[in-house]
């Protein structure tokens, strides 16, 4: 067996390191005798000293000690949570900055992996936003108690410590407002519960609420609330749950600073998700333009509306005009509706049967009678094939670990003339692409989109014609 060489520093030890590149979370990227280092909050162009934290197998992780020489692309961040929260990577990047790294990062992973250099495949310029603050419209809000009060916000970097949240730029401010009235009830409404034992020693101070998802319409300015409680809950009965949480959904809903248009209660579950309406109305009406959405508290949907629209343009200007199209990983009918504006019909299959309610909601609800929605695997699709529907474009949206074999076998059958990959991680896009390159599709145009500003992620969208 081969002897794993030795790395050329120990943790504890300071190094001064050239950062050359950020890696895929937006991490400066150095090395040290052909060892690599990975420094958050180092850019490209440094010379930075670190301390070395702890030892991988191919590569370092370290934490910033001191900006030797700085980039002249590093900025102040905006958000003075920045250096704590995990949230955001690329504060410190400015944005023309960040949109270049972004289309480098496309494009050589494109290259790296699925072997689509320039002249192949046009990697075009990242579609940015012009203001790229206060674009999310969904937040997971998590709450513990330290030192007798409520905190709740996000988790700090690589921990599960939680920073007090007052104000996130990349939130909607009517979330940041809802975050902090949740917060100052939870505070006025904790309960107590005896430990194993008795005497008053042995009471606890303990939360109703663990976690709560705000969504935000952006079109009406309404917050739809989730409350999730602790696991325990999931053993009690739905109706003694109402009863519980009724009364701490009613006083949320009274003393919101912004308008809510209904909190609901999660029942985790091994197999399924079950949502209590506890106040208002279970779910929440978004406009895209020329678009109307119902989304419900599950419901798959973009997080940034303004990019979404672009996106949703994007692939469908690249579809073309088919007479019938596939839309997988339908979710609520996003793609699916302003895919119906030029195809004669659209096929929209997903395995979320919340998602697909809503996505015959939404097609009832902007009148759009030629839009067809089948709660299926997407690997099911086949099927549908069978029954004579033979797709002149395929839409294909996964989750970040991209498709299934199973899946890429059965699109190369279907015989589409055109294949709109969306990806939210260029690798498994790159992967997926050389796959499909080597059934006979070729690759074209790849066009970045910056869907989550100041951050590592970047969605692209991919053309590939038979």
């Amino acid at each position: 067996m081969k002897k794993m060489k030795k790395p050329p520093c120990q943790p504890g030890q300071v190094i001064k390191l050239e950062i050359n590149d950020l890696n895929h979370m937006g991490e400066g990227v150095g090395k040290t005798d052909g060892f690599t280092l990975f420094v958050p909050g180092a850019l490209p162009g440094e010379v930075v000293s670190a301390e070395v934290k702890r030892l991988r197998k191919n590569h370092g992780e370290t934490r910033l000690l001191a900006v030797e020489k700085a980039s002249p692309n590093r900025i102040t961040p905006h958000c003075k949570y920045f250096f704590s929260c995990g949230g955001c990577q690329l504060q410190h990047l400015d944005y023309t900055g960040q949109l270049a790294w972004k289309k480098k990062r496309v494009a050589e992973t494109l290259k790296r992996i699925a072997g689509l250099d320039n002249a192949e495949i046009i990697t075009r310029p990242v579609l940015g936003m012009e203001n790229p603050w206060h674009y999310r419209n969904k937040a997971r809000v998590h709450f513990s108690i330290e030192k007798g009060r409520v905190t709740g916000g996000f988790y700090r970097r690589q921990s599960h410590r939680l920073i007090n949240i007052e104000d996130c730029p990349a939130l909607h401010p009517h979330a940041s407002r809802t975050i902090n009235t949740l917060r100052t009830v939870l505070n006025n409404h904790t309960g107590k519960r005896q430990k194993a034992g008795i005497g008053k020693s042995n009471q606890e101070v303990f939360l109703p609420v663990e976690e709560a998802t705000i969504r935000t319409s952006f079109a009406t300015g309404n917050c739809l609330v989730t409350l999730i409680p602790p696991g325990a809950a999931a053993r009690k009965d739905p109706g003694q749950l109402k009863k519980e949480y009724s009364k701490l959904a009613g006083i949320l809903g009274r003393t919101s600073e912004v308008p809510l248009s209904g909190i609901t209660l999660l029942i985790p579950g091994k197999s399924n998700r079950n949502h209590l309406t506890l106040w208002g109305e279970p779910g929440l009406e978004e406009i895209i333009e020329p678009f109307r959405y119902h989304l419900s508290p599950d419901s798959f949907f973009q997080v940034n509306p303004q990019q979404a629209a672009v996106l949703y343009e994007q692939a469908a200007s690249l579809c073309g005009r088919p007479r019938t199209a596939f839309d997988l990983y339908c979710g609520t009918g996003n793609f699916s509706l302003y895919l119906g504006q030029t195809a004669e019909e659209v096929i929209g299959v997903d395995s979320e049967a919340a998602a697909i309610k809503d996505a015959k909601e939404n097609a009832v609800l902007n009148e759009m009678l030629n839009l067809h929605f089948v709660h299926a695997r997407v690997e099911e699709t086949p099927d549908l094939l069978d029954e004579g529907r033979q797709p002149k474009a395929i839409v294909l949206n996964p989750p970040r670990q991209g498709c299934s074999q199973e899946l890429l076998d059965a699109v190369s059958k279907a015989g589409a003339e055109r294949i709109i990959y969306i990806s939210c991680n260029p690798a498994t896009l790159a992967r997926d692409l050389n796959h499909l390159q080597a059934v006979g599709y070729s690759a074209s145009i790849a066009q970045p989109l910056d869907m989550f500003p100041h951050t590592g992620h970047v969605e692209t969208v991919a053309l590939l014609q038979c």
